[in-house]
């Protein structure tokens, strides 16, 4: 998260950007569910779609369709994008015995290896742990650097679990680790410090967390701003569009700086919910067909038209309403499944129905043409090519805002291998 290396000041580039993002809203001003209820795809200009395959696999839309649209596209976006440093593969070792998968054990490992390194570097004798879950990274931290670790978590079952599990399989870390129910802001400077003074008799810390959802960096970020014994923070942000709405509709946390305040003002860009949305969206995976990704994209979108037009509530049951497995790219299996056991179709009162009509949603599936196919396909790496620059605007703006409030040191790094974890940047600031 840095200034692209066509820009010399801030404010150039998020001028850059901001004109970028009003010429091109259309792509992203709408959840992705809406596609075809927004008629999104409409304003998406190539002709001569029925002449390429899209879907073949050496297919480059930046070189094989020659059109302005494109073209400018691509030639606009290229300016500003960055070169991130490499992940650093490293022979660390995972010494918690627990059922995590290959990429939390992988998220863990290096954060804590990361942080081992800043603390020493800033002669920190502990680590406060934002948002500590059932407190895997922070028996990781013990046992691998020997830090004393205070692990905050806002959530009783999380806080009382991490008890749970440390007394049974962690008794060595009861001096060294310990765990507060307690729900974080940027206002609890002071409960923090008690916290430390009591449980430790210690005052040089360090701010940490893997994955701060929504507002949680932003108040880590204040509280490593204004309370003086916080030497340095390591956190890994995500979920930004989580990030809390005032009632105005503007973000709370966003923006931060008073360079990208002021740069706003002057621009009718929207910065809304969808855009933060994409900016945490992980890069398609190089291994994912495009077919598989355009069925997934149009098959959600044909159930919302679908929910639309007769004026249903859609809400999922899961975090994964439809596995891929259960549909492949049949869409009378997917509605099955999604009528099943993937949503709950809310009616409106007024309705004769309180099932949906699946011939319905069979024909409006019919109805999508094989240009619809290519334009959601092209839709779908224009979005990609957005993501990057998204999540950097969202990342920059934070690091000016420390640089403005006096942090010279600080940046964001990749500690993690983003094949294994998108997320993959890590705030690093020191004092």
């Amino acid at each position: 998260m840095a200034l692209p290396t066509a820009f010399h000041e801030p404010h150039e580039y998020f001028e850059e950007c901001l004109k970028l993002f009003e010429e091109y809203q259309h792509l992203y001003i709408f959840p992705n569910t809406d596609l075809i209820v927004k008629q999104v795809l409409e304003n998406i200009s190539v002709q001569g779609l029925e002449h390429v395959d899209v879907f073949d696999e050496s297919f480059d839309l930046s070189k094989n369709i020659c059109n302005d649209y494109l073209r400018n596209f691509f030639l606009k976006t290229r300016r500003l994008k960055i070169r991130y440093s490499e992940f650093q593969e490293q022979n660390l070792q995972f010494f918690i015995d627990a059922p995590l998968s290959l990429k939390k054990k992988h998220e863990i490992t290096y954060l804590s290896e990361e942080i081992d390194v800043v603390c020493k570097m800033t002669g920190c004798e502990t680590v406060v742990d934002f948002g500590a879950g059932l407190g895997y990274l922070d028996q990781q931290i013990f046992k691998s650097s020997n830090f004393k670790v205070l692990g905050l978590e806002c959530n009783e079952n999380n806080y009382v679990n991490a008890k749970k599990r440390q007394r049974k399989y962690h008794f060595d870390s009861l001096e060294n680790v310990k765990y507060i129910k307690h729900t974080i802001t940027e206002h609890s400077n002071n409960e923090i410090l008690k916290f430390i003074r009591d449980k430790f008799h210690s005052e040089q810390f360090c701010i940490c967390g893997l994955h701060a959802c929504a507002d949680l960096t932003v108040d880590a970020i204040n509280l490593f701003l204004k309370m003086e014994h916080a030497r340095a923070i390591v956190i890994m942000p995500c979920c930004y569009h989580k990030i809390s709405q005032n009632d105005d509709g503007m973000f709370k946390n966003f923006p931060l700086s008073n360079c990208l305040k002021r740069t706003y003002k002057s621009y009718i860009a929207n910065i809304n919910i969808p855009f933060l949305r994409l900016a945490a969206q992980p890069p398609n995976k190089s291994d994912v067909k495009m077919e598989d990704l355009v069925f997934s994209l149009l098959a959600r979108a044909t159930l919302q038209k679908y929910a639309y037009e007769h004026n249903i509530i859609l809400r999922r049951k899961k975090r994964k309403a439809v596995r891929f497995k259960t549909k492949q790219r049949d869409f009378n299996t997917y509605v099955k499944d999604a009528v099943e056991s993937g949503f709950s179709f809310i009616f409106n009162e007024e309705s004769e129905r309180n099932t949906p009509d699946l011939d319905e949603l069979s024909l409006l599936w019919q109805q999508h043409s094989l240009i619809t196919f290519k334009k959601a396909a092209i839709f779908i790496v224009l979005q990609n090519n957005l993501q990057q620059i998204f999540e950097n605007f969202i990342l920059y703006d934070r690091l000016l805002y420390l640089k403005e409030n006096g942090i010279t040191n600080c940046e964001f790094k990749r500690i993690v291998n983003e094949k294994l974890s998108p997320r993959c940047f890590a705030l690093i600031a020191k004092k």
